[in-house]
C-alpha cells in the first residue's frame, strides 16, 4: 500500500494534466451536484475554499449561494490556524498564504451550523480524506464538529481504500463529475 505522501504526490500531479478545458467542465458538473444537494440548499452559512492549482472550481456555488442570501465564508490562516471569513464579492480575496486567495474582510464566521466545502487530495470510496498534510480541516472541524461536510474532487482522486488515522475529519459525502460517496460508519 502507498504511503499519505507517496499518493498525495500522484494524485497531484495527475491533477495537474488537467486541461483547463477539463478543469472547467468537470468542475461545473460537480458544482452543480453541490448546488442541488440538500446539505447545500439548507445551509445558511457555507464554508468554502478558492481553488488554487487545479482543484475543483468552487465559483459557481459561491455566486449561487449569494444569489439564495446565504453567508459565504472563506478560509485565512492567521498564526498557523484556519479561521473562516465572511466575503460579499470575489473583490474581498487577495492573495495570501501559500498563494491562495484569502479573504481581506474581518468579519470573522465560527458557528456550529452550515456546510463545510473542502478540498482534499485523494479520497476512497468510504470518503476517508488525504488533505495536504498540514491539518487544518481536520482542526477547524474537530471544533466545529455539526457542520454538514462535503467535498469535491474529479473522479482521478478517488481511491478504493486510505488508511485513516484518529484524528481524520472525513466528509459525509465526495462529490465528483460521475458520482457521490457517502461515508460509512466503522
Amino acid at each position: 500500500m502507498k504511503s499519505k505522501k507517496q499518493l498525495r504526490q500522484e494524485i497531484i500531479s495527475q491533477r495537474l494534466q488537467l486541461s483547463a478545458t477539463e478543469i472547467l467542465e468537470k468542475s461545473k458538473q460537480i458544482q452543480q451536484k453541490v448546488c442541488h444537494h440538500p446539505s447545500f440548499l439548507n445551509a445558511p452559512i457555507v464554508y468554502t475554499y478558492i481553488d488554487y492549482r487545479h482543484e475543483v472550481s468552487t465559483r459557481l456555488i459561491i455566486e449561487t449561494a449569494w444569489k439564495l442570501n446565504k453567508i459565504i465564508a472563506v478560509p485565512k490562516i492567521i498564526e498557523g490556524e484556519m479561521k473562516f471569513y465572511q466575503i460579499h464579492t470575489f473583490d474581498d480575496l487577495a492573495t495570501g498564504t501559500f498563494g491562495i486567495l484569502e479573504p481581506v474582510t474581518n468579519e470573522c464566521i465560527s458557528n456550529n451550523e452550515g456546510l463545510m466545502i473542502m478540498p482534499g487530495v485523494v479520497f476512497d470510496i468510504n470518503c476517508h480524506r488525504i488533505g495536504y498534510g498540514k491539518g487544518f480541516y481536520d482542526r477547524y472541524l474537530n471544533r466545529y464538529p455539526t457542520l454538514d461536510k462535503i467535498a469535491l474532487a474529479f473522479d482521478l482522486q478517488i481511491v478504493d481504500h486510505i488508511e485513516a488515522e484518529s484524528h481524520d475529519v472525513n466528509p459525509q459525502s465526495v462529490i465528483t463529475e460521475s458520482r457521490i460517496y457517502y461515508e460509512k460508519k466503522e
